[in-house]
């Protein structure tokens, strides 16, 4: 399928363990990305996930699929409830932070 991908600078190939290692990064607050590429990467890691149809997704990749489908929703939700369509076009998102604990809730998921 083709698929229409974000723009985001984070250049990492879309696997689990990237995402883990992303994540993390995030909760250390270490990152020199925005939270926004992050949640635009985590939306290509399901499309990617989504491209390998014939392959089976083993535990630990759909958990992965899960949480990063969750984070790239999450972030557009959680922003419509504070701003309008037209105020979010208007915005640099690259500037707009989510809380970390929601993050660092979502890495205690992957550990358990």
């Amino acid at each position: 399928m083709a698929w229409n991908w974000n723009e985001t600078c984070i250049k990492l190939p879309y696997t689990s363990e990237n995402f883990r290692t992303l994540l993390d990064t995030v909760c250390k607050k270490e990152n020199e990305f925005s939270q926004y590429d992050f949640a635009m990467w985590c939306d290509n890691l399901t499309m990617a996930f989504d491209d390998d149809e014939g392959d089976e997704l083993n535990e630990f990749d759909s958990l992965v699929f899960g949480i990063a489908r969750d984070i790239e929703c999450q972030w557009d939700l959680y922003w419509f409830e504070l701003y309008s369509f037209e105020e979010l076009r208007k915005i640099d998102q690259s500037k707009l932070e989510l809380p970390i604990s929601w993050f660092i809730e979502r890495s205690k998921k992957l550990r358990e």
